[in-house]
This record gives structure tokens, C-alpha cells and sequence, in this order.
């Protein structure tokens, strides 16, 4: 017995959808009235609203138990995440396609639901992998044509024509989706808290510091990163971590990978010189750290080099 259905109607899924029946009703309308596409429209704000309020919900294993038997006004108010935050740390952003590509939750569960006449979980998460592999290599390569035009300016000799451009973009991107309200998220595998900043802001310096890890330390050791999200993915669709830190793990895993695989592509280019492979390794570390937002004159009021988003007490003595 269901105590109340009116989170099940705002998603338009019926009481015993699953999970990945609930992300992917999410996902499809929040995205179309999400304050991203909808500036300063009052009624898409609302159902934006109302669709995560009620998605925050069923996709909580316990919170929703606890919804079905004994409706909304049980749910305790302090339980509530900003709308923006978790659609943020769930789907991404638009916005970001160009630099890391649609979040890997999203094409897995795509890949998933084709492949849902596959009887066996086992063999129907193996291809639903195969699937999002092609769909992913096809996306890498898009995204490291787009990142050699990015840089060329700086390869060309243009560095402060290059450099502000990027800090335009770093201050736009990080202002995205979210007001400055409080938000936990994950950090690739250093469990860096990132309180007090937007998700937009994380997921920059996220791409940010996957970007440079890669140029310092020519990591570019794919099979484990792809490993590691093969296996993130699974124990997301098995439940074994709690939904909330999951889900941004997993995405933030997909954003390493790919950050390491536009680095290889192209530092490693065969028909680039020496001197160009060396000049678009110094641009994309630049890149990486402008988008950071920690240093001067490209800092920012929410970067992660910074204590809970505030001015440093020694920023202007440069």
C-alpha cells in the first residue's frame, strides 16, 4: 500500500518503477524546464521544483519506504537539497558538453534500457557497457577535436588572447546551475569535500585538476580508469553505496577518463611536431589551472584552492 502517489504522478512513473525508471523520468523532464533553458520563468522554476522534490525522494531507498508509508509531511524539512544541486550532481550541465561530454550515469543507463529485453542482469550490464564503450570512444574523439581548437591560440603564439578567454569561460561555467548554496560532493578519489561551492564550480575544477594531474604526471594508464567506472557503475545499479555519493563518483570517475583520454590523444599525436606536442601540453596545463580559479588574476570567489570560497587575507599583497 501507497500511502500518496503525488511524487509518483509529478514524474508521470507508477508506484513499483525502479530506479533507473525514476533517473530517466527525471532527467527527461527537469531537463526540459531546467533554469538553465528557462531564465527567469516562474512556472518552469515550480515544476522544476516539484520534479526534484519528488525525485530526491524516490530515488532514496529509505526516504521513499518511509513516503509511501506515510506520505509528504513526513518527510523532515531539513532533508530538502537545493533543486539545482541535485540535478546538477546527477546529469551535469549542457553547458559542460564541449569539455568532458554527457555525464556517464546518463549513457549507461541509456546503453542499460536498450538492452532491457536481455533477461539475465549479469549479461545485460556487460552489454549495456559494450555499448557505452562505443558511445564513449566516439565522444572522446569528438572532444579532443574540439579541445585542439580550443588551444590553438596559444600554440599559435596568441598566450593572453588564450589565457582570458578561458578565464571568460572558467567565470561563466562555475556561475552555472546552482546559487551559492551548501553542497557535498566527491572529488575524483581524494574525497575532497566541497562545501559552500556551486556543482558547477566542483565539476570545473573536477575537469581542472584531472586535466593537470595528467600533463604533470603523464598518467594516462586508461584501462585501470575504465576499470575503476566499470565498477562504480555496477555497484550504483546494485545499490551498494548510498545514492547521494554514488552518483557524483561515478560521473566524476567519467570526467578523469575522459580529461586522460584528450590528453593522450593529444600529446601523443603522430602528426604533430615536437614543439607542438610541447606547446599544447603547457596550454592545457594552463588551462587546467585557470579553470581552478586559484591564482591571480584569474582567482575566483568559489575555487577549491580556497578556503570555503572566501578571499584570502594575502590576495591583493601580490
Amino acid at each position: 500500500m501507497v500511502r500518496d502517489t503525488a511524487y509518483y504522478d509529478i514524474l508521470g512513473i507508477n508506484i513499483d518503477a525502479s530506479e533507473i525508471e525514476i533517473n530517466k523520468a527525471y532527467y527527461q523532464k527537469a531537463t526540459l524546464v531546467h533554469p538553465d533553458k528557462n531564465h527567469g520563468d516562474p512556472k518552469a522554476a515550480e515544476e522544476f521544483r516539484a520534479l526534484t522534490e519528488a525525485y530526491q525522494v524516490l530515488v532514496d531507498q529509505v526516504k521513499r519506504a518511509w513516503y509511501n508509508k506515510h506520505g509528504k509531511l513526513c518527510i523532515p524539512q531539513d532533508y530538502w537539497v537545493h533543486s539545482a544541486s541535485v540535478y546538477g550532481k546527477a546529469f551535469g550541465s549542457e553547458c559542460f558538453e564541449d569539455y568532458f561530454g554527457e555525464f556517464v550515469s546518463i549513457t549507461f543507463l541509456s546503453c542499460f534500457e536498450m538492452e532491457k529485453q536481455t533477461e539475465d542482469p549479469e549479461v545485460r550490464i556487460k552489454r549495456a557497457w559494450e555499448k557505452m564503450g562505443t558511445l564513449l570512444k566516439e565522444r572522446q574523439e569528438k572532444l579532443t577535436t574540439i579541445m585542439k581548437d580550443r588551444i590553438q591560440p596559444f600554440v599559435d603564439g596568441h598566450i593572453e588572447e588564450f589565457e582570458n578567454s578561458v578565464d571568460l569561460e572558467a567565470r561563466r561555467l562555475s556561475k552555472l546551475i546552482l546559487p551559492r548554496d551548501v553542497v557535498a560532493l566527491l572529488i575524483l578519489d581524494k574525497k575532497l569535500s566541497c562545501k559552500g561551492f556551486p556543482a558547477s564550480s566542483c565539476m570545473l575544477s573536477d575537469f581542472a585538476a584531472a586535466m593537470t594531474e595528467v600533463i604533470i604526471t603523464r598518467n594516462l594508464t586508461e584501462r585501470e580508469k575504465e576499470e575503476e567506472l566499470r565498477q562504480s557503475i555496477v555497484r550504483n545499479l546494485k545499490g551498494m553505496e548510498y545514492m547521494s555519493d554514488r552518483v557524483w563518483s561515478t560521473n566524476a570517475r567519467g570526467i578523469e577518463l575522459t580529461a586522460s583520454h584528450v590528453c593522450k590523444a593529444m600529446l601523443e599525436d603522430p602528426t604533430a611536431s615536437k614543439d607542438v606536442l610541447r606547446l599544447r601540453a603547457e596550454a592545457l596545463y594552463r588551462l587546467g589551472e585557470i579553470f581552478k580559479g586559484d591564482e591571480n588574476p584569474y582567482r575566483r570567489e568559489y575555487s577549491l584552492g580556497r578556503a570555503d570560497g572566501q578571499e584570502s587575507e594575502n590576495e591583493d599583497s601580490d
